[in-house]
């Protein structure tokens, strides 16, 4: 990349670097998560405070369905944060900061692709951020890295492995190490989310079947190996009993059962028509360039890169028709996929891009006031980020009440709570409870404190008799 390219990619790269933490971190920084993410971020923080195994991590009292352990998902995620609890503290900032982390990575490891893909044509490597905006911008992609959800994680460990893969078939040596290491990775999404991180495995017949650079024989060779990798650990697992046993409670115990019996989807289709809808503000943004192209170069624009659009949003769809293979269905399942979505449109657009950028003077007076507005918007969202320290993003209510009752009941306790309080799939109260004061709650046994909604008519055990005055919003507080 010449000087002058990298001028002109600075603006660019400021306003997307100002959609990347403005989209994200103006409300990760903020108190609470989604529930999921909360019960997430209490098992990784027990696990980092010594409550729970690695590989029969704690949540609560009771845990989900009375299993004695956390096994909703499996442990790899919740280990690595708990590593960063160990080293860091038990600040909620820490979960946000891995979070923070990931982002970062993936702006990284998108860049290194798009390098890698167009290394025979450095006119386009300055365009590297242009995948990085179209990645972010997809709704619930920044959704999920507004919260510690364990897609955000399995997301990079399948762009590592995809960046591999694809660099070593691009160099055509027969060398084996760098798949194995593909595979490495391949095993590392999976052992993060399951089944749903094995999709980079397809890479080699993807490559094979769209662009034919490659015999069908090799592309199955290279599809074992990395197969073999996660297979031959997970085999390895299963001589151990700890890990066996966790993983077949994990499978069997939990994957299995809500398969067979708690759907998400109300229809086969939804992934699909969900995908569909978030991909609009990408699709967008490629209509709009195409459609002010150079109508004399508009067929040479799509057809340069055509190949490597096609293999790049095939690989995006195996990372999410195969979830509509069961009816549990979420938005947030796909993120894995989005990065190589991103990738993909981007390829297809970037000679048209190109083309424009190409008849910028960045000498010129308009050039200059462009970058002016890139600094400003960079320094206003980084402003903007700093002032959300402090707040509460949801439930501000609930949470307010959770602190309260910090304050009185002891931490590492269990309160009673009527049964209609009690969801163990509701991990909102429940999360900000173990979050960050460890206080589990029970409808099962009367302990020491006992809480209830106001608005609730159900009836106070006659052995809490007295009631805390804590000024609660949507909580009244007993104890014996």
């Amino acid at each position: 990349m010449t000087h002058t390219k990298q001028k002109l990619a600075f603006p660019f790269w400021l306003i997307t670097l100002s959609a990347v933490f403005g989209l994200t971190l103006t409300v990760l920084i903020q108190d609470v998560m989604f529930q999921d993410a909360m019960a997430f971020s209490c098992v990784s923080h027990n696990m980092g405070i010594g409550i729970g195994t690695f590989w029969f991590p704690q949540y609560s009292t009771l845990n989900i369905d009375n299993i004695p352990s956390f096994h909703e998902q499996l442990p790899l995620v919740f280990g690595i944060q708990s590593v960063f609890y160990r080293l860091l503290g038990d600040s909620m900032y820490i979960e946000r900061f891995y979070t923070f982390l990931i982002i970062l990575l993936h702006i990284v490891f998108i860049s290194k692709l798009w390098r890698i893909i167009f290394k025979n044509k450095p006119e386009y490597n300055a365009l590297a951020w242009l995948p990085v905006l179209f990645w972010i911008i997809i709704p619930v992609c920044f959704w999920s890295y507004r919260n510690n959800m364990l897609e955000n994680t399995v997301s990079i460990f399948a762009l590592i492995s995809i960046l591999i893969s694809y660099k070593q078939i691009h160099i055509q040596k027969n060398r084996i190490i760098p798949w194995l290491l593909s595979g490495f990775f391949i095993f590392l999404a999976s052992f993060s989310k399951g089944i749903a991180g094995f999709f980079p495995i397809v890479f080699p017949f993807l490559y094979w079947l769209i662009t034919r650079k490659i015999s069908f024989k090799k592309s199955i060779y290279l599809s074992l190996i990395l197969i073999s990798v996660p297979l031959v650990i997970y085999l390895i697992f299963l001589i151990n009993p700890d890990s066996r046993q966790s993983l077949t409670i994990y499978f069997v115990d939990r994957f299995l059962k809500r398969v067979n019996t708690m759907p998400t989807a109300d229809y086969r289709l939804e992934t699909a028509w969900r995908l569909f809808t978030e991909m609009i503000p990408i699709l967008v943004f490629c209509a709009i360039s195409l459609f002010f192209a150079k109508r004399t170069k508009l067929k040479s624009y799509v057809s340069e890169n055509y190949k490597n659009f096609l293999l790049f949003v095939a690989i995006g769809l195996s990372g999410t028709l195969p979830l509509m293979l069961t009816m549990i269905q979420k938005g947030w399942y796909m993120v894995p996929a989005f990065p190589f979505f991103a990738i993909g449109f981007a390829i297809l657009i970037t000679p048209a891009i190109n083309a424009y950028l190409q008849n910028i003077d960045i000498l010129n007076i308009r050039f200059k006031v462009f970058k002016a507005f890139s600094i400003l918007l960079f320094i206003s969202v980084v402003i903007f980020i700093t002032l959300q320290i402090g707040k509460i993003s949801r439930s501000n209510e609930v949470v307010t009440d959770v602190y309260k009752i910090g304050t009185i009941v002891p931490k590492f306790s269990t309160i009673t709570v009527p049964p209609e309080m009690y969801d163990q799939y509701d991990f909102k109260l429940q999360g900000y409870l173990v979050r960050y004061f460890n206080i589990s709650i029970s409808p099962y046994k009367e302990y020491d404190y006992f809480l209830k909604e106001k608005k609730s008519n159900s009836l106070i055990p006659d052995k809490y008799d007295e009631e805390i005055n804590l000024d609660l919003n949507v909580y009244e507080l007993y104890k014996k």
